[in-house]
């Protein structure tokens, strides 16, 4: 059920959601990052969700600011938890 909700949710996902959800984390994006952020979000958004994201966080470790994936990975972590709770 929860999954359908955050599907619908993708599909309604725009860049400027991201932006607005970073700058109210403290988070600030540089240059493309809004882009690859989205683009994974809406790729990939069922292994962040249900999957082993590992290799997606690995191959957003090379392509965002150490600063934007730190805090991009706290954030995911934080969410996990609740989701579990």
């Amino acid at each position: 059920m929860n999954e359908l909700i955050l599907q619908s949710y993708i599909k309604k996902l725009k860049k400027e959601h991201i932006k607005e959800y970073a700058k109210n984390n403290d988070i600030i994006l540089q240059n493309n990052e809004v882009d690859i952020i989205y683009e994974y979000l809406t790729k990939y958004f069922k292994i962040f969700y249900n999957g082993d994201p590992t290799n997606l966080f690995f191959e957003l470790k090379n392509k965002l600011s150490p600063n934007t994936y730190n805090k991009l990975v706290k954030l995911y972590k934080e969410a996990k938890e609740k989701i579990k709770n």
